[in-house]
């Protein structure tokens, strides 16, 4: 499958790949733009790397069910466009998770007489301690009263995004105070 052949294919006609050697020119080929296109969605080299070499390693683990009319060219753009919106997905989950297990941790210290161990409860005090006042009230509200963010914006005469802003910075400051306690949730 020479270069010529790849263009005119990726047009559409029988451009599955048969075999280990043309799916090696497919893939010499398209890296480097398939690369720079996922790139563009991620802003990271290395996951842009990982997205289209996941894209190659399944496109050839199915090449005896791609379509014999397949065009190669969208099937890629399209499978690393996808891998890309994926990847924001999980990181919005993980973001998500972080955040949750954040509340959690926050709220279940929040309470002065848990006696259970002090050295821990010390270090989430300390954490708290250097939100601002601001930023406790924001996150006590939220977490411990569990308040949305219209209402705690109508409680303290702010705008939402004022609130969604504190919130994410507070939580941002408690992770870095104690990504020493739980380094697999807060890093």
């Amino acid at each position: 499958m020479d270069m010529d052949k790849l263009n005119k294919n990726s047009e559409g006609v029988n451009n599955r790949m048969s075999s280990e050697k043309e799916f090696e020119e497919a893939f010499r080929y398209y890296y480097r733009p398939l690369f720079l296109f996922a790139y563009g969605y991620v802003m990271s080299e290395e996951e842009a790397e990982n997205i289209v070499q996941s894209v190659f390693a399944g496109m050839w683990e199915n090449r005896k069910r791609l379509p014999e009319n397949l065009n190669l060219k969208a099937y890629l753009y399209s499978s690393v466009k996808h891998a890309c919106l994926r990847y924001f997905r999980r990181l919005r989950l993980l973001d998500e998770y972080k955040k949750r297990q954040a509340e959690a941790l926050v709220l279940s210290f929040a309470d002065d007489d848990v006696e259970d161990d002090k050295e821990l409860v010390a270090l989430v005090q300390q954490a708290l301690s250097k939100l601002s006042e601001q930023q406790r009230k924001i996150v006590e509200l939220h977490v411990m009263e569990g308040k949305k963010y219209l209402e705690i914006a109508e409680q303290l005469a702010l705008s939402e995004n004022t609130v969604r802003t504190h919130l994410k910075r507070a939580y941002k400051i408690l992770r870095e105070n104690l990504s020493c306690l739980f380094l697999d949730i807060f890093i």
